[in-house]
Protein backbone atom coordinates (compact mmCIF):
# COMPACT_ATOMS: atom_id res chain seq x y z
CA UNK A 1 0.00 0.00 0.00
CA UNK A 2 1.63 3.33 -0.90
CA UNK A 3 1.56 6.67 1.21
CA UNK A 4 -1.50 8.34 -0.95
CA UNK A 5 -3.31 4.81 -0.32
CA UNK A 6 -2.34 5.12 3.65
CA UNK A 7 -3.02 8.70 3.30
CA UNK A 8 -6.53 7.93 2.08
CA UNK A 9 -7.55 5.14 4.58
CA UNK A 10 -6.65 7.64 7.64
CA UNK A 11 -8.73 10.28 6.14
CA UNK A 12 -11.59 7.78 6.47
CA UNK A 13 -10.64 6.58 10.06
CA UNK A 14 -10.68 10.20 11.01
CA UNK A 15 -13.97 11.13 9.35
CA UNK A 16 -15.69 8.10 10.93
CA UNK A 17 -14.06 8.64 14.45
CA UNK A 18 -15.02 12.34 13.91
CA UNK A 19 -18.48 11.22 13.42
CA UNK A 20 -18.70 8.42 16.04
CA UNK A 21 -18.56 11.59 18.41
CA UNK A 22 -21.22 13.24 17.33
CA UNK A 23 -24.33 10.61 15.97
CA UNK A 24 -26.37 11.56 14.26
CA UNK A 25 -30.04 12.45 14.90
CA UNK A 26 -32.31 9.64 15.67
CA UNK A 27 -29.83 7.27 16.15
CA UNK A 28 -28.73 5.83 18.68
CA UNK A 29 -25.23 5.34 20.47
CA UNK A 30 -25.24 1.67 20.13
CA UNK A 31 -25.78 1.82 16.79
CA UNK A 32 -23.54 4.36 15.82
CA UNK A 33 -20.69 1.80 16.98
CA UNK A 34 -18.52 0.07 14.17
CA UNK A 35 -15.23 -0.92 15.50
CA UNK A 36 -14.66 -3.26 12.28
CA UNK A 37 -12.98 -0.40 9.99
CA UNK A 38 -9.64 0.55 11.95
CA UNK A 39 -9.08 -3.66 11.96
CA UNK A 40 -9.91 -3.39 8.14
CA UNK A 41 -7.83 -0.21 7.63
CA UNK A 42 -4.52 -2.54 9.85
CA UNK A 43 -5.36 -5.55 8.33
CA UNK A 44 -4.75 -3.70 4.52
CA UNK A 45 -2.00 -1.50 5.81
CA UNK A 46 0.17 -4.33 7.56
CA UNK A 47 2.83 -5.93 5.42
CA UNK A 48 2.24 -9.90 4.49
CA UNK A 49 5.24 -11.68 6.35
CA UNK A 50 6.52 -14.76 4.33
CA UNK A 51 9.05 -16.53 7.38
CA UNK A 52 11.27 -19.33 6.43
CA UNK A 53 11.63 -22.38 9.15
CA UNK A 54 15.75 -22.27 8.21
CA UNK A 55 15.98 -18.79 9.30
CA UNK A 56 16.92 -18.28 12.66
CA UNK A 57 14.83 -16.60 15.28
CA UNK A 58 17.12 -13.18 15.22
CA UNK A 59 16.80 -13.83 11.17
CA UNK A 60 13.21 -13.98 11.65
CA UNK A 61 12.87 -10.57 14.35
CA UNK A 62 15.43 -8.87 12.24
CA UNK A 63 12.49 -9.42 9.24
CA UNK A 64 9.62 -8.86 11.38
CA UNK A 65 11.16 -5.46 12.64
CA UNK A 66 12.08 -4.39 9.23
CA UNK A 67 8.78 -5.20 7.88
CA UNK A 68 6.80 -4.11 10.24
CA UNK A 69 9.08 -0.31 11.30
CA UNK A 70 8.33 0.59 7.45
CA UNK A 71 4.43 0.18 7.82
CA UNK A 72 4.28 1.67 11.35
CA UNK A 73 6.16 4.77 9.65
CA UNK A 74 4.09 5.24 7.35
CA UNK A 75 0.77 5.03 9.06
CA UNK A 76 2.45 7.48 11.91
CA UNK A 77 3.29 9.97 8.89
CA UNK A 78 -0.04 9.71 7.22
CA UNK A 79 -1.62 10.39 10.39
CA UNK A 80 0.50 13.23 11.34
CA UNK A 81 0.19 14.59 7.98
CA UNK A 82 -3.47 14.96 9.04
CA UNK A 83 -2.91 15.90 12.27
CA UNK A 84 -0.97 19.26 10.77
CA UNK A 85 -3.41 19.63 8.34
CA UNK A 86 -6.28 19.92 10.90
CA UNK A 87 -4.00 22.38 13.40
CA UNK A 88 -3.33 24.81 10.53
CA UNK A 89 -6.97 25.14 9.99
CA UNK A 90 -7.89 25.81 13.20
CA UNK A 91 -5.17 27.97 13.86
CA UNK A 92 -6.18 30.08 11.08
CA UNK A 93 -9.30 30.01 12.89
CA UNK A 94 -11.63 30.28 9.94
CA UNK A 95 -15.20 29.20 10.87
CA UNK A 96 -16.07 28.67 6.87
CA UNK A 97 -13.56 26.08 6.91
CA UNK A 98 -14.31 22.29 8.38
CA UNK A 99 -12.37 19.76 9.99
CA UNK A 100 -14.57 17.54 7.18
CA UNK A 101 -13.53 20.08 4.47
CA UNK A 102 -9.91 20.03 5.42
CA UNK A 103 -10.19 15.74 5.57
CA UNK A 104 -11.97 16.06 2.14
CA UNK A 105 -9.05 18.16 0.67
CA UNK A 106 -6.55 16.00 2.46
CA UNK A 107 -7.99 13.00 0.43
CA UNK A 108 -8.36 14.86 -2.81
CA UNK A 109 -4.83 15.77 -3.03
CA UNK A 110 -3.74 12.22 -2.05
CA UNK A 111 -6.26 10.97 -4.52
CA UNK A 112 -4.64 13.31 -7.50
CA UNK A 113 -0.49 12.48 -6.37
CA UNK A 114 -1.45 8.74 -6.67
CA UNK A 115 -2.76 9.66 -10.17
CA UNK A 116 0.14 11.49 -11.04
CA UNK A 117 2.46 8.64 -9.81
Amino acid sequence: MDQNEVIKKVVGILTEAYADVRPREGEDEADAEEPGLIGQFLTEAMPKIELSPDDSLEELADQVGREMGQAVTQLAAAFAAAYIELALVHDDGDPAVSSADVLRNLAIRAEAQAAGD
